[in-house]
């Protein structure tokens, strides 16, 4: 199943910032995703914005909150919403008779 996990820090905790740095920050995410045993199948970061989005694949929701634990230790990440592709949309909503 595809999740979009939406994550928010404030500029006084960013990794990336010069209050609280932490140089290994994107290793440990990584790390972290890749024992978790989950998909990452993109990131995208508003850096002025202190916000992260990723699209994940997990077949399990406890290994996607476990993956997600560094980015908890940051700030918020508690809008984690389960999605499909836009693509495979159109094939659900033909088959649920809601489009032709």
């Amino acid at each position: 199943m595809l999740y979009m996990v939406f994550h928010r820090h404030t500029a006084e905790m960013c990794p990336g910032g010069k209050v609280r740095p932490d140089k290994e920050f994107i290793t440990k995410l990584d790390t972290q995703i890749k024992e978790a045993g989950i998909k990452l199948i993109e990131g995208y970061i508003d850096a002025p914005g202190h916000v992260f989005y990723f699209v994940i694949e997990a077949d399990d929701i406890a290994k996607l909150n476990l993956a997600m634990e560094q980015l908890r230790l940051v700030g918020d990440t508690n809008n984690i919403v389960p999605v499909m592709k836009f693509s495979d949309s159109i094939a659900w909503a033909n088959k649920m008779g809601i489009q032709k």
